[in-house]
């Protein structure tokens, strides 16, 4: 992510409507990275994770930012922002009945956010071989 859209996205946690634009720069360029890999949408659905808590507010801690889950495979990826070291941290846990899947755990800073949405195309490319 260029540093001016680092920049521009600094305050997600303090204000809703940043966090929002910042939520949905990520999925759309996901969208657009799969789309150009010649992936099928279809077989994504974005976000897997629930963000909203029990009466309905939405959840805007980025835990996670953004999360994907291949439907052929089960497979998931989540991003997850945090503001310590190390900056940056993969993480894979074997989920779903009898943990017959992956979920890849993206662990990063703000300032990482390039390299973790850079990630999830590479995760959605393996997904699909």
């Amino acid at each position: 992510m260029p540093l001016a859209v680092h920049r521009s996205f600094e305050a997600y946690l303090s204000d809703p409507q940043v966090y929002d634009r910042f939520e949905q720069h990520v999925l759309d360029h996901f969208m657009a990275a799969i789309g150009a890999a010649g992936l099928r949408a279809e077989d994504f659905r974005s976000p897997h994770y629930n963000v909203f808590f029990a009466d309905g507010t939405k959840d805007r801690e980025a835990n996670p930012i953004f999360s994907a889950k291949h439907l052929p495979s089960g497979n998931i990826v989540r991003i997850v922002i945090f503001e310590s070291h190390p900056e940056y941290t993969e993480v894979h846990n074997r989920v779903g009945d009898d943990n017959a899947n992956d979920e890849l755990c993206v662990f990063t800073t703000l300032s990482g956010m390039e390299r973790a949405m850079d990630r999830t195309v590479a995760w959605a490319t393996a997904a699909n071989r």
